[in-house]
């Protein structure tokens, strides 16, 4: 009986130390191919088929997945928590409080009622990248 526990335990044991000397593989990273012009404006549907081209995927398989991730992410940002994306930045919801203002043409004070704003912040490897 003594045997049997011990080589249940050695089964139990071996794929611990085995998972500990494994080594993370990452894949190799696949050049993006842009094809929008600089200072234009990309479409929903030409992003969607630029991430279907990367990703070897179906188009109707980056439409699912897109709309899928943007809806968890809306569901999230609409419920108070701030969603941080990738080296890309984060998005979330500013209070802003009521303050007064004032009517530029006639310079007549304006109670300004407080509101909620979406914002985004930038990451820091973004902004790096967008300084150089």
């Amino acid at each position: 009986m003594a045997r049997k526990m011990m080589k249940k335990a050695a089964k139990k044991a071996a794929p611990r130390k085995a998972a500990k000397r494994a080594k993370k593989v990452e894949a190799p990273k696949k050049a993006i191919r842009v094809t929008a012009v600089a200072g234009k404006t990309i479409t929903a549907s030409a992003l969607l088929q630029a991430v279907a081209d990367h990703n070897e995927m179906s188009r109707a398989d980056a439409k699912r997945f897109i709309e899928g991730y943007i809806d968890v992410v809306k569901a999230h940002v609409l419920k108070g928590v701030k969603v941080k994306i990738g080296d890309l930045g984060m998005i979330l919801i500013r209070a802003r409080k009521a303050r007064m203002g004032r009517n530029p043409a006639t310079g007549e004070p304006v109670k300004i009622k407080a509101s909620r704003k979406l914002a985004f912040r930038q990451s820091s490897v973004m902004k790096q990248a967008v300084m150089r």
